[in-house]
């Protein structure tokens, strides 16, 4: 897969099959489309690319409101390169940007810059100015620029959408077995392993502590069973993501026990994948009850990922 950034060529001699969107969570609904750009670009021997924005367009759109996201842009790479996809065109969403009206957008973007001949959108795409555009104009752009537009269905599970919103909202909630059934793979943060105050080691459970992106949308509080890949293996892992009431800390954190694990990760990139929430955020009297409750949680841990190793390699 080949990745373009904002104002790098790309030729516009091949034709291209584009799907378009935020594809935040690159989620069931995401994937859909995607296997639909596949296809056709297959059957019609065009070049497949997804278009789609480095940064979120909703602090743009509301001047600076934050929107954080589900996936980072590292794991969106990783996820759209396993797909096989040929180009990831990654464009940053600007004032100027968001200024282009419908027909502006579709001439000087899909048909100048990227030689669309087949859009793949989903069926609420929005798109130019004060997203004026929708999948109906888009398929009379496409009739007048000549190239042909697919609309994707929502996705159900159990009569839901399948949506960003949706795992936001789950996600927030600590629903992780939910948000992991909407994604159609385990949550995951990717981020570098840095220093922390040692206070696990202290108590017998050294953690691995990652680097929080402050744009990240994070589980709620409380210890999860994870799976790590660290060193190109894959381990099983309590994590810990919140703050410490145990110890009066109010600094989030998400620290991570490694199961089965002796070494230094310090400065390295580890991916850590959401499998099951175990429990809440919960302040204890003294150290000696949380150790006890730690000891309990990796035991309840180490069952739940007893068969769960090999599915990451």
């Amino acid at each position: 897969m080949k990745v373009i950034h904002e104002y790098q060529q790309i030729s516009s001699n091949c034709g291209r099959g584009i799907a378009l969107g935020n594809f935040d969570g690159v989620h069931i609904g995401h994937q859909k489309l995607i296997q639909h750009l596949l296809a056709k670009s297959k059957s019609k021997k065009l070049e497949s690319c997804v278009y789609t924005f480095m940064n979120h367009t909703i602090p743009v759109i509301s001047n600076g409101n934050t929107m954080k996201h589900i996936t980072s842009l590292h794991v969106k790479k990783e996820i759209f390169n396993s797909f096989g996809i040929d180009i990831l065109y990654l464009d940053n969403f600007s004032k100027e940007l968001m200024a282009l009206s419908p027909k502006e957008f579709v001439e000087n973007i899909l048909v100048k810059m990227l030689n669309c001949k087949e859009a793949i959108v989903g069926f609420d795409y929005r798109f130019g100015h004060k997203a004026e555009g929708d999948v109906f104009l888009l398929k009379e752009l496409g009739e007048l620029y000549g190239f042909q537009v697919t609309v994707i269905d929502a996705v159900t599970i159990e009569k839901e959408k399948v949506s960003s919103s949706n795992i936001r909202k789950y996600l927030v909630n600590g629903d992780i077995q939910k948000v992991n059934r909407f994604l159609g793979r385990y949550f995951s943060l990717y981020n570098k392993v840095i220093h922390g105050d040692a206070r696990g080691t202290k108590l017998g459970y050294p953690t691995a502590n990652i680097a929080i992106d402050p744009l990240q949308l994070l589980p709620e509080p409380g210890v999860y069973a994870t799976l790590i890949k660290a060193n190109n293996e894959t381990y099983r892992g309590a994590t810990f993501i919140g703050t410490t009431p145990t110890f009066e800390s109010h600094t989030p954190s998400i620290e991570t026990f490694i199961i089965d694990y002796e070494g230094n990760l310090y400065d390295q990139y580890i991916d850590i994948y959401f499998v099951e929430r175990i429990r809440g955020q919960v302040k204890f009297k003294t150290a000696e009850e949380l150790i006890i409750q730690i000891n309990s949680d990796i035991k309840e841990i180490k069952k739940h990922l007893q068969s769960k190793l090999n599915v990451l390699k």
